[in-house]
């Protein structure tokens, strides 16, 4: 049985149980209690399932679900399938506050598991691209340089954007010679390669202008910050605080946040969940859950 702290005072003014009576009825669930007093010629006891039903608003009362206790009491006895149904309903801005109890290390951890998708739209709301490509380290820029969804021409087309100084420094760390050639004559020289050695070229860039390079390329094709792997896109929130990662986490939509619960423990996921509104939480339980309401009884 679920022993919630129940509203005597209410059960005994709609339904005629005195609350002498009610200490009477110990260990029994609320659906005995009601079948006991109905048995004993007590109307209003008789249709208590038909009441809840179909006025959710007098299960929130009798059951006191305005206590998030009371929510919590009923929710850990459900299974995390179910469970994770009532977190789909809270608000972004709710299942950011249940994140709060991680560590920043345990929201980082848990920000892994979402889409590479989510995370390029996470990045892109809470930082600009320049900002972006200066705080993650050179591996992910030449693993986003080297991914087969970056070709040359798109490449190319955005080398048009880099400083001539950078390029000049590209081709001395590819030569080891001075370079004093102009941009276009270097351009021309890049074309000319084939796939292999323009890559070599590519990555021979100094840092600054590996970000040009990207930065001239996401600019035009803001869809492709998916190619960075997940690690590369949940670093810059590394280096935040707590407060802001919560904050932060608060521009995506609910559907895109429950990744993050998939694989909470079910204590943590009921105590995320006893967020949802007290009449949501009856309309649900009475259309889908009678079988968990049956359960309940009163807390002495």
């Amino acid at each position: 049985m679920i022993s919630l702290d129940l509203d005597l005072l209410y059960l005994n003014r709609y339904f005629n149980i005195g609350v002498d009576k009610l200490q009477q009825y110990r260990n029994k669930s609320i659906t005995e209690i009601m079948e006991i007093e109905a048995e004993s010629g007590n109307r209003a006891a008789a249709d208590f399932l038909t009441q809840i039903t179909s006025d959710p608003t007098k299960l929130v009362k009798a059951f006191q679900l305005i206590n998030p206790r009371n929510r919590y009491l009923i929710l850990i006895n459900m299974n995390k399938d179910d469970l994770t149904k009532f977190i789909g309903m809270l608000e972004p801005e709710q299942l950011v506050l249940g994140l709060s109890i991680f560590t920043q290390e345990g929201l980082l951890k848990l920000m892994l598991e979402l889409p590479t998708e989510t995370l390029s739209k996470l990045v892109m709301k809470n930082m600009d691209t320049e900002k972006f490509l200066q705080i993650i380290p050179e591996d992910f820029l030449d693993e986003f340089l080297t991914s087969d969804k970056i070709d040359k021409g798109l490449i190319m087309k955005s080398l048009e954007q880099v400083d001539e100084e950078q390029m000049q420094k590209m081709m001395e760390n590819m030569t080891g010679q001075p370079c004093y050639d102009n941009k276009e004559s270097i351009m021309k020289n890049l074309a000319s390669m084939d796939d292999k050695k323009f890559m070599e070229s590519i990555l021979s860039f100094e840092r600054k202008g590996k970000e040009q390079i990207i930065f001239g390329i996401l600019d035009k094709r803001p869809e492709l910050m998916q190619e960075f792997n997940p690690e590369a896109l949940v670093f810059p929130f590394s280096k935040m605080e707590k407060g802001e990662i919560l904050k932060a986490l608060t521009e995506l939509e609910t559907k895109e946040l429950m990744p993050m619960f998939e694989d909470l423990p079910q204590e943590v996921l009921a105590l995320v969940a006893t967020q949802i509104d007290p009449k949501v939480f009856a309309q649900v339980l009475t259309s889908e859950f009678l079988d968990v309401i049956a359960e309940c009884g009163i807390d002495f």
